[in-house]
């Protein structure tokens, strides 16, 4: 399959380098999401009442997405409201137990929002999260874009293939003349080094003999 020219086999072969797009990021997701940044300061209580499963594949990437409703309660205004929280910040263990949590409107000082976001007091600090959101994220987003180019090139012809990876890597007889020229630079250092060894000890015995002249 991997070197027909026939249509299926070439959209097969564009569909397993998405594929395999898709499962490097939802990899990374479920990485990054098993950790839950944590907040210091809580404002409100929530009364969690039931949890759904909504996976095994979400926007968290593999596993549980747990998705559960709870009564929150303002620790300042008093006020309560139900709402529907995913992203595993609920499990089923919290169900009937009152859990205390952040909560805020989203959006920023140029940006106001009426969506609710919560944080919970519970997790990895907002460095460590960020550090490991690069780590993982970084080389993801690197293999992504690898496999994405590869799995475009897939769908061409092997001619077209060929053609394509010639004007990167070189043709054979330009990669071969390169591998050659480094070849022959590498013993030239290496002749270089060898003549400076021999004109340094040349020199130490010349010394030495010297030395040994004016006693």
């Amino acid at each position: 399959m991997w070197r027909s020219d026939n249509p299926v086999a070439r959209v097969l072969r564009v569909l397993i380098g998405f594929g395999i797009v898709a499962l490097i990021a939802f990899t990374a997701l479920t990485v990054i999401f098993s950790f839950q940044r944590k907040t210091e300061a809580t404002n409100a209580t929530a009364r969690v009442t039931a949890c759904e499963d909504t996976g095994p594949i979400t926007r968290r990437g593999f596993g549980h997405n747990w998705n559960c409703t709870a009564t929150i309660r303002d620790d300042e205004s008093g006020e309560t409201w139900t709402t529907d929280i995913d992203m595993n910040f609920f499990t089923p263990e919290d169900i009937g137990q009152d859990k205390r949590l952040y909560w805020g409107y989203g959006g920023n000082r140029m940006v106001t929002s009426d969506y609710r976001v919560y944080a919970s007091p519970e997790g990895v600090s907002a460095g460590t999260y960020a550090v490991i959101s690069a780590a993982v994220g970084f080389p993801a987003i690197m293999a992504m874009l690898w496999f994405f180019a590869k799995a475009v090139v897939w769908g061409f012809s092997q001619e077209e293939q060929r053609k394509f990876w010639e004007k990167i890597h070189g043709t054979p007889e330009q990669r071969a003349a390169k591998k050659q020229k480094e070849l022959e630079e590498r013993q030239a250092r290496k002749a270089r080094l060898a003549r400076y060894a021999e004109i340094k000890e040349a020199r130490r015995r010349a010394k030495e003999e010297r030395r040994r002249a004016g006693r």
